[in-house]
């Protein structure tokens, strides 16, 4: 009787025991924790990738130094973390790095390693190579008490054309250059009718960054359709055009600057300023933080497209003032704010936590 007590007590000891180490997996998983003091870029990244679960490719030199520390953050957190840190290789200009959900796109898979090769050896772009990537200030609608969203999260909404551009002044009106010819109407964009059109129109409407060879560009009859993961459209996408493709987090520094060059790709980077396609893609962002936090975060942004509607309605003279207010109000034009130090982002993410725990009792 002894016996089978001392068993059974040991027993469920075991069990216990099993439970907590599950219970310390299952939520600590996709977890990053990094204290690194002058470590190379390289063994830093490679520790961010094993535990979180993810492949990082970077054209930064891999033997710099990072000094970066944070505890069981999440992986957006951790790649901000990592980018103010790193040297951005721009000649020492400094503003730190830049980080994205990338997209290595080609015709074959051996294609694709090439282009990853490309890329890591310090080419952002070349004269072969096309790079989408518009920007997405998800900042303006954010603040220090908001994580950094996880762009994994966006959704492929479909194929949508930016509005047709402004018409010219017409005839006698203030700006118009020539008061005898008639204004003609703006033509509206039409939809892609190959590869690289539909990859830039993936990165009009989501906060990512593709590559892809430029040669390669074969036509599409059908647009790709709703998905509810912009990862799995792109995916999607790139087999029914019988290509390969490899997802991956991409820390670019920024390239320095050659007097008199100009920069490569064609302005595929994003090029032009379209407020309509930057809201859109600013609420696609919003998709990446957490769900408590968006309600607070779309209500910011319909704050901020009524003041650009209202700013267009301002008088020339008086924009710029009423724009400049705006951005003081908001903190953006100091000291590079939506940037935020290593100390300031373990205090975010800190009371982000704590709250949590508070509002759901774990």
């Amino acid at each position: 009787m002894f016996n089978n007590r001392t068993s059974l007590v040991g027993a469920i000891i075991v069990l216990l025991l099993i439970a907590n180490i599950l219970n310390y997996f299952w939520s600590n998983w996709g977890l990053i924790t990094i204290h690194a003091k002058d470590e190379p870029l390289g063994k830093v990244i490679k520790s961010i990738e094993w535990q979180g679960w993810v492949t990082i490719y970077s054209n930064i030199d891999p033997n710099s130094k990072i000094t970066m520390d944070c505890d069981h953050v999440p992986l957006p957190e951790a790649m901000e973390t990592l980018s103010v840190n790193v040297d951005d290789g721009g000649g020492g200009r400094g503003g730190g790095a830049q980080w994205h959900l990338g997209f290595f796109v080609a015709p074959s898979s051996a294609a694709v390693k090439e282009e990853i090769r490309t890329f890591t050896e310090g080419a952002d772009t070349t004269d072969d190579t096309h790079v989408y990537s518009f920007p997405t200030p998800l900042n303006m609608i954010t603040d220090d008490t908001m994580p950094v969203a996880d762009p994994r999260n966006q959704v492929w909404p479909g194929l949508k054309m930016p509005p047709a551009p402004s018409a010219p002044p017409a005839d006698g009106a203030p700006g118009a250059t020539d008061p005898t010819a008639a204004a003609p109407a703006p033509a509206p964009e039409q939809p892609p009718t190959s590869v690289q059109g539909y990859l830039r129109a993936f990165a009009r409407q989501a906060d990512v960054w593709i590559m892809a060879p430029a040669a390669w560009d074969p036509p599409v009859q059908h647009a790709p359709p709703p998905s509810g993961s912009i990862i799995a459209a792109i995916r999607h996408f790139v087999g029914s055009a019988h290509g390969s493709v490899r997802e991956a987090i991409v820390l670019r520094g920024r390239p320095p600057r050659v007097a008199g060059s100009q920069p490569r790709g064609g302005g595929n980077r994003g090029g032009g300023f379209d407020m309509s396609m930057m809201e859109d893609r600013i609420d696609n962002a919003i998709n990446g933080l957490p769900p408590e936090v968006q309600p607070a975060a779309r209500a910011n942004l319909a704050q901020e497209k009524q003041f650009q509607k209202e700013l267009a309605n301002l008088p020339p003279d008086q924009r710029f003032a009423q724009m400049r207010k705006h951005m003081m109000d908001r903190r953006m034009d100091n000291d590079n704010n939506w940037r935020r130090s290593p100390q300031k982002r373990a205090q975010m993410y800190s009371r982000m936590t704590q709250n949590r725990i508070a509002a759901t009792g774990k």
